[in-house]
């Protein structure tokens, strides 16, 4: 197979997801097709690999999406393979691999690779809705939702999750996993003042700190923070925007490729001062959103509509031609470029974000030392250089009118973006060129092609399932088998391969419906997956989502268990320090916790549970989050020293209900775990009652009064900052049972268990 063909095929043959039936199982021998073989070898298999189990940049094609019908199969080959020389495998050749392809990699080895998720059990319907409820919407399951599983398991889970992604936690969290792939929350208030902002150049939007006219006075300086960071924040997250408009408005997901508009507030507006696609104003709340010095803004920050740029000087053809993502001002500088680099580095983030492609991963000969054969154009001339560049290069092409800082030039040979396309392939994607436009024959809307083009290529379903699979799961996708891989290997990759490109077919059947493969990831046995016997999955491989949360992620849970945040978690440094990212110098996450982190978990532990238990006692039973089944007075003794007993069976269920919302651990009465806690509870309380009996026998003496920081004596912020005092005759500062100290001990036991951080 020649340079050309072979690196080709880099884009999918087929996009793989569940496979019919008719093709699971032994096959006859008479199934095989030597022809096809023999096509499959000269020009897939260097891609594909030998035995169609994938490489680092060709996909498997054991479970492919196409792999239902011989017919539909063909006519997929004799359509696009070999990309760049679509017509060298047509008619019969097309035919003869199909039949191969079905043979070979649909048969016996499509049953084997499902059969290797066998051994692995699933979580309760019950387990997986609190973990997706926490996960997904940042709450815990309602009443509701757990009288739905409980009636209906899978049946009422699927429809919980439908309810839950239309919430605005489901939104952010989605915005949350996207931008761990792209990173451009860099450029955010709290990272980089006026990050986003600075980026944008003066000359094309004048109005870019508009805030500063608006606000100019030094006495008004306190609303012109406020706004400052409301707009920068709005410009930043902008291409995060767009996948969350898609989502919630039931449109595809293609338009982080394809949409020919931006998403903007009324705070980013006046920056870009651009048009809506639609009339209308813009939300406003009922409490102002900045509040200082007399002035006041309602505009609601997080109401983002679609809006074009059409009113720059140097822009024609009715102003900026939006490509999604691929146009925003956020992502072109964070991806940026050089002159020697002639938007390589951004062709290459186009591969393996939106193409699920590594460029880098393409087999070839490099240089050495860098320099090659010497020849004056390596890129174009040198064989060496040029395998790898002539699948690059065109994407890179396709971004010449956009400068390093992502300014958009209508003259391609313009002084600010110094673009030669004498010396580097014309733009296009998989060998097809990107058709001129315009009256001058100039490329005016190459971003605009190329995101029509990865929104049609099977990969960018592949990817989009990627980057949602990592996100959810905390673990990356299997790497293709290498050549020595063993046969389990093999197969747990093709198993993994096969379900996650069913969860693509779903999304895409729905009219690229990205709640469609997330809430199909959830149900999935990677997600779900429970006990796990050794003896029947065919490899050790991460089965389940269980991972170890963000400081994001842990403060939502605070929120949504305890009813507050922690509030040092409000400060970047410390979530840094606990395993966090801000985009910029720190871009992955911890995952596997170290030293520090664990103490900083049993710092938080000890903290919360100060602060959280009296807290709780002030609400009615009802609406209590950690208490409702106890009073500060339901003590497993009455006053001569007997067990009481309905005292203490409320005291038992109050145990398995913090077990359940704390740690996801369904504890059966009389169990051991319960009966851990409640010795806990009892020890520690029978130890504190005796203090105060004997209080004369230490120095110094132990007090009824709570610790300063464990009394229930203000009013608490969802971020755990104390917002005034309560009343005081609403106030809880002693303790003369211990007993709220001693739930305070059963609180800090279970926060600290190294399951209240992994979900």
């Amino acid at each position: 197979m020649n340079l050309l063909k072979m690196l080709a095929v880099v884009t999918t043959l087929i996009w793989m997801v569940g496979c019919d039936k008719n093709y699971s199982g032994e096959l006859a021998d008479d199934g095989y097709n030597a022809a096809g073989h023999a096509h499959y070898q000269q020009m897939c298999a260097s891609c594909h690999g030998l035995d169609g189990n994938g490489t680092s940049v060709g996909p498997s094609l054991v479970g492919c999406a196409t792999c239902s019908s011989l017919t539909v199969l063909a006519d997929e080959i004799a359509r696009t393979m070999p990309i760049g020389d679509v017509e060298a495998c047509t008619d019969d050749c097309a035919t003869d691999t199909a039949e191969y392809l079905l043979y070979a990699f649909n048969g016996q080895n499509l049953a084997d690779a499902l059969a290797t998720i066998e051994g692995v059990g699933n979580q309760s319907a019950a387990l997986t809705l609190r973990k997706a409820s926490l996960q997904l919407a940042g709450r815990l399951p309602t009443a509701t939702e757990l009288g739905q599983v409980a009636d209906n398991a899978d049946t009422g889970l699927s429809v919980a999750l439908d309810g839950m992604q239309n919430e605005s936690g489901f939104y952010d969290n989605l915005m949350s996993i996207f931008n761990e792939q792209l990173l451009t929350d860099k450029y955010l208030t709290s990272n980089l003042n006026e990050g986003g902002i600075n980026l944008l150049d003066s000359d094309d939007y004048p109005n870019r700190k508009w805030y500063n006219d608006q606000y100019s006075g030094d006495e008004q300086g306190s609303i012109r923070r406020c706004v400052r960071n409301i707009t920068n924040d709005s410009v930043a997250r902008e291409p995060l925007e767009l996948v969350r408009y898609a989502a919630m408005n039931d449109l595809p997901h293609t338009l982080y490729m394809t949409a020919d508009f931006m998403m903007v507030n009324w705070y980013s507006q006046q920056v870009y001062e651009a048009e809506l696609v639609e009339a209308g104003e813009f939300r406003e709340l009922a409490e102002p959103v900045c509040d200082e010095d007399g002035i006041q803004l309602f505009y609601d920050p997080t109401d983002f509509r679609p809006a074009r740029v059409t009113k720059q000087l140097e822009y024609e053809l009715g102003g900026l031609p939006h490509a999604g993502v691929l146009t925003s001002p956020m992502f072109l500088n964070r991806y940026p470029t050089t002159r020697t680099n002639r938007n390589r580095h951004r062709a290459r983030i186009v591969f393996d974000y939106f193409l699920d492609t590594d460029i880098l991963a393409i087999e070839g000969d490099r240089p050495e030392d860098g320099i090659g054969s010497g020849v004056s154009n390596p890129t174009l001339l040198d064989p060496a250089c040029y395998a790898c560049h002539q699948v690059m290069d065109p994407v890179s092409s396709t971004f010449q009118h956009w400068t390093d800082r992502g300014r958009y030039i209508v003259s391609g040979s313009s002084s600010a973006n110094d673009w030669d396309g004498s010396d580097i392939e014309p733009p296009g994607l998989g060998g097809k060129q990107a058709p001129l436009s315009g009256s001058d024959g100039q490329f005016r809307t190459l971003l605009q092609w190329l995101g029509h083009e990865i929104a049609a290529d099977p990969r960018f379903a592949r990817a989009t399932v990627r980057t949602l699979y990592e996100g959810l799961m905390g673990q990356e996708v299997l790497p293709a088998p290498a050549e020595d891989a063993s046969e389990d290997e093999k197969l747990a990759y093709n198993s993994q391969r096969a379900i996650l490109n069913g969860v693509a077919e779903t999304m895409v059947a729905e009219n690229w419906d990205i709640k469609a493969a997330v809430k199909a990831l959830i149900m999935s046995p990677y997600y779900r997956a429970d006990n796990v016997d050794v003896q029947e999955l065919a490899v050790n491989q991460h089965i389940g989502a269980t991972q170890f949360i963000s400081p994001e992620q842990l403060q939502t849970k605070l929120q949504a268990t305890v009813g507050f945040g922690w509030d040092e978690l409000r400060w970047e440094d410390n979530r840094i320090m606990y395993g966090g990212m801000d985009s910029d110098s720190v871009t992955e996450r911890i995952r596997e916790p170290g030293g520090l982190v664990i103490a900083i978990q049993n710092r938080m532990a000890t903290e919360m549970a100060c602060r959280s238990a009296a807290y709780d006692f002030l609400n009615p039973t009802s609406q209590r989050r950690l208490f409702p089944h106890v009073e500060i007075e339901t003590l497993p003794l009455d006053l001569e020293g007997n067990e009481n007993a309905p005292a203490v069976t409320r005291i038992r269920e109050n145990i398995r209900y913090l077990h359940w919302i704390l740690l996801g651990e369904d504890v059966a009465a009389g169990s051991a775990e319960e009966q851990a806690t409640y010795d806990l509870f009892t020890g520690v309380l029978a130890e504190g009652q005796a203090m105060l009996e004997n209080r004369e026998n230490y120095d110094p003496q132990p007090s009824e009064w709570l610790e300063w920081e464990c009394r229930a004596r203000w009013l608490r912020q969802a971020d755990g900052r104390t917002d005034g005092d309560l009343p005081s005759e609403e106030r809880i500062e002693q303790d003369e049972y211990y007993s709220i100290r001693a739930w305070t001990a059963v609180l800090t036991y279970l926060m600290s268990d190294y399951r209240f951080v992994y979900e």
